[in-house]
């Protein structure tokens, strides 16, 4: 009976310090002071973490910042939907309308729907803007989380 109350009260202890961890790291704000390479300072600018040093970007934040890196997502889709819209055509025999024109406009519409969801999700840094970071289990290694925004 004594190994049994043993072996549940050990149980209950593992699961106690499971529930109730000790080790969590904080989230860490810090501060953008660089852009190439970049630089995030924290500690009221005592310690500088450099990307590809002792930086780790999250593979979500770099997704985020790649997204229309080369601008064909704010500059080039729109435009090529403005030409896609603006075609007209008529049936050679007859002259009837087309519906083609009314299919392209819906499929632009449904591009200009992806684009622009696509685009709310871009993150683009610079020098002033706060992050979010993490310690990793190296010691000194920090992984940059997400940007901060400011409300408005």
């Amino acid at each position: 009976m004594n190994q049994k109350k043993d072996f549940f009260q050990e149980m209950a202890e593992q699961f106690k310090k499971r529930n109730n961890p000790t080790d969590l790291k904080p989230a860490i704000i810090g501060i953008v002071t660089g852009l190439e390479p970049l630089c995030v300072s924290i500690e009221d600018g005592l310690i500088n973490l450099f990307e590809n040093d002792n930086l780790i970007l999250s593979e979500w934040f770099k997704i985020r910042t790649e997204i229309d890196k080369e601008s064909d997502l704010s500059e080039q889709v729109p435009n090529l939907l403005e030409q896609a819209e603006a075609i007209k055509e008529t049936h050679s025999q007859g002259g009837a309308p087309c519906i083609m024109p009314d299919a392209v406009a819906l499929v632009c519409q449904a591009i200009r729907l992806i684009n622009t969801e696509l685009l709310r999700h871009k993150i683009e840094l610079q020098q002033g803007d706060y992050v979010i970071l993490n310690s990793a289990e190296q010691e000194d290694t920090y992984i940059l989380i997400d940007k901060l925004y400011k409300g408005a």
